[in-house]
């Protein structure tokens, strides 16, 4: 990326955040690991580093808060941008554990669609949780939650992630609840008991993942029939031959948001990743090997149809339901207690 003619790099020695020795700062940016990292470095973080100069390290962020909480209570902060799903991102806000950001320092804002920027966030990726099914074992592709709950039409294990969220809301969805009235439903005392009664149903099908590599891995075995999964790791399980296909029928969709740590001490840099993080091009150069949507409406543009068809963009998200991470940040300490409680039932 250049501003004028001045390159990136030009443009942090102006301002004093690298110096001729820049080979010798580091960057470090906390993302979701293995492949999904691998290929963040291939399309955005070595590019960026090459262009501005600046060594890029990346760290394993795992989710939750608790990795962010102990590097301040350590008062080191050994990250300066984290990816963040939108619940999360909220709650990190709040805590003051990332950077309320300066918006004069990120040139992409107006390109960047709904739910794509916020106080403390700009938009990384759209993604989105799909019911996967094992096409060996389930003859007939399920078209939506009660589908999922229907094990007589579908026998076999069924995977979901070990969480209250997305399960509470699948349960709702597979007692006829629509999509529009979700979140009202369960906000309300009697739409929990609802949706865990639905679960009731199903739990002695489930069989519980906490990492995403998980679903795709029990599907190709023929562990799990069914199984909640991120779409990118079932199309990568396709694309080694394994037994595995999805629908967009049920499917949730949330935007993950890169943030700066607080605590930082190489803020410049750090903006300066969010904001070539943030274009077009390399967005839509990650979205070309990895199915997430771009944030930046401009990139869609730079991506094959066929491509797009494998994300949740457009048409796809119609299927689906939008998740909220408001419900969640003010909801997520009772609902979890109540869901550990359930499962240990």
């Amino acid at each position: 990326m250049t501003y004028g003619r001045i390159s990136l790099a030009a443009l942090l020695l102006a301002t004093g955040a690298i110096s001729a020795g820049a080979q010798e700062r580091q960057l470090t940016v906390a993302t979701w690991g293995g492949t999904y990292t691998q290929k963040q470095r291939a399309t955005i973080i070595d590019p960026f580093a090459k262009e501005a100069g600046v060594r890029v390290l990346d760290a394993p962020y795992t989710g939750g808060l608790g990795q962010l909480r102990a590097m301040r209570e350590a008062g080191n902060s050994t990250w300066d941008v984290v990816q963040l799903e939108a619940p999360d991102l909220i709650a990190a806000c709040a805590e003051g554990l990332v950077l309320r950001l300066d918006p004069g320092k990120l040139s992409n804002l107006p390109d960047l669609g709904p739910g794509g920027a916020s106080e403390c966030g700009v938009g990384a990726v759209g993604w989105s949780i799909v019911i996967g099914y094992n096409s060996d074992l389930v003859k007939q592709a399920p078209r939506s939650w009660a589908d999922f709950w229907d094990v007589k039409t579908f026998p076999g294990k069924r995977a979901m992630r070990r969480s209250p969220q997305y399960a509470l809301e699948a349960a709702l969805l597979a007692d006829g609840v629509a999509p529009a009235e979700l979140y009202a439903t369960l906000a309300k005392k009697d739409g929990v008991d609802r949706a865990f009664r639905k679960l009731d149903a199903l739990k002695p099908h489930i069989q519980w993942w906490e990492a995403g590599s998980q679903p795709p891995e029990w599907l190709a075995r023929g562990e799990v029939a069914m199984a909640t999964s991120y779409v990118g790791r079932l199309l990568e399980a396709r694309a080694e031959k394994a037994p595995v296909s999805f629908g967009w029928g049920g499917s949730f969709y949330s935007v993950d948001s890169w943030a700066i740590v607080d605590g930082t001490k190489r803020k410049s840099e750090a903006y300066a990743f969010l904001d070539y993080a943030t274009g077009a091009k390399a967005q839509a150069a990650f979205s070309e090997i990895q199915p997430v949507a771009p944030v930046n409406q401009k990139a869609a543009a730079l991506l094959k149809p066929e491509r797009l068809a494998i994300m949740p963009i457009g048409d796809n998200l119609k299927q689906g339901a939008a998740f909220s991470d408001t419900f969640w940040v003010e909801n997520i300490d009772a609902l979890t207690e109540r869901f550990n409680a359930w499962l240990a039932r």
